[in-house]
């Protein structure tokens, strides 16, 4: 399926937000001169950006880059503590071996944006990795708020240390493991530990760039 206009703009508006620090002013007419393409689907990624807040809109002047600061960030780690596990405990037993299969991949394919120094993508994947559980829920409503928060998260992803990714890579293949091999107690733990020491890793490799 081709991309559209408005999905190349968001992508690449939301890499341009990674590069500039909270408060800086963009231009969407601007923006939209120098990727070549019309202000119509540039307008519609910068309303975009401004629903998953990582743009504040102030009427008459424009908008400016709204990323979050290291308190937002460990508050979306303890609203992960509660959901990821009590999601993955209803659904343990409805994982295929598809979805195993895609969670292979998915690592796979973590480690190559990691190999690249490509951090959006690798942030992009590991919400990927971790919506997979969200999915078989089959909840409309907690799959939108699980995104919402990891999205915001995902403009925070400049700030914080690079070297600790594959620590995360090594942990989701670990849970995978026991996902596999059928043991949810063990699946559960790893997950519920995973996330903490994303929070760690997080307080560890936090960068004040603004």
């Amino acid at each position: 399926m081709k991309e559209t206009l408005s999905e190349t703009a968001y992508k690449a508006l939301k890499e341009k937000i990674l590069t500039l620090s909270s408060g800086t002013y963009i231009s969407a007419r601007r923006f939209a001169e120098d990727i070549g393409m019309s202000y119509t689907p540039v307008r519609e990624a910068f309303l975009r950006l401004q629903r998953e807040g990582a743009l504040r809109q102030v009427p008459n002047v424009g908008y400016f880059v709204e990323t979050m600061d290291f308190p937002d960030l460990i508050q979306i780690y303890q609203v992960r503590e509660c959901i990821e596990p009590f999601v993955l405990d209803r659904v343990f037993s409805r994982i295929t071996s598809d979805d195993i299969d895609n969670m292979k991949h998915i690592i796979k394919m973590q480690r190559d944006a990691l190999s690249f120094g490509d951090i959006l993508n690798y942030t992009k994947l590991d919400i990927d990795f971790h919506e997979i559980v969200f999915k078989i829920y089959d909840n409309k409503y907690l799959l939108e708020f699980y995104r919402k928060i990891r999205e915001q998260r995902v403009f925070c992803s400049n700030k914080i240390a690079f070297s600790f990714n594959i620590e995360a890579i090594l942990e989701h293949e670990r849970f995978v493991k026991a996902v596999e091999t059928a043991n949810k107690k063990e699946a559960l733990d790893l997950l519920s530990a995973h996330i903490k020491n994303c929070k760690q890793r997080t307080r560890d490799g936090y960068i004040d760039i603004n």
